[in-house]
């Protein structure tokens, strides 16, 4: 299994022609797509994960608005921040932040886009999308891991 590395999360591909691609985990023994913190495949317990870019769509699952502190500033100054479960195409959920309005209706898209971050690759965040832009089918073989979610479940994160 490759080992977890947040660096690992982000990455340039050959499969992506050299842009920046999220990248989830692919079960070497059943093909299962499962989320990038994986590290034991769900389907059939295998412990050897590789790393595989995702399109980088998907669906929000569940959201709610947080508050903290940028690191920019000082502590009394609270900024709202919007986090999520969002539903790749593929079928693994990941954890991120929303930028932008959260959609009214569970059939607008969310699309990952990279923030300069603390490392070496770029901070994955998701922002809504007016139409759908997926990659090809044959960038992703295998399966997906569960089933694709009720995308009625706004706000209850």
């Amino acid at each position: 299994m490759s080992p977890l590395n947040p660096d690992r999360i982000t990455a340039t591909a050959p499969e992506t022609l050299g842009a920046m691609a999220l990248m989830i985990r692919r079960c070497s023994n059943c093909a299962a797509l499962l989320s990038p913190l994986a590290s034991t495949c769900t389907s059939c317990r295998s412990t050897t994960l590789e790393w595989v870019p995702s399109c980088g769509e998907g669906a929000i699952v569940s959201w709610r608005m947080v508050y903290r502190v940028p690191p920019d500033r000082r502590l009394e100054e609270w900024a709202p921040s919007q986090i999520a479960i969002v539903a790749l195409d593929e079928g693994p959920w990941v954890y991120t932040t929303i930028e932008g309005e959260i959609p009214q209706s569970s059939d607008k898209p969310v699309r990952v886009r990279f923030e300069p971050g603390p490392s070496s690759g770029g901070f994955p965040v998701f922002a809504t999308t007016a139409t759908s832009r997926r990659a090809p089918d044959n960038l992703l073989p295998g399966r997906m891991s569960a089933p694709h979610p009720s995308r009625s479940h706004h706000g209850l994160l």
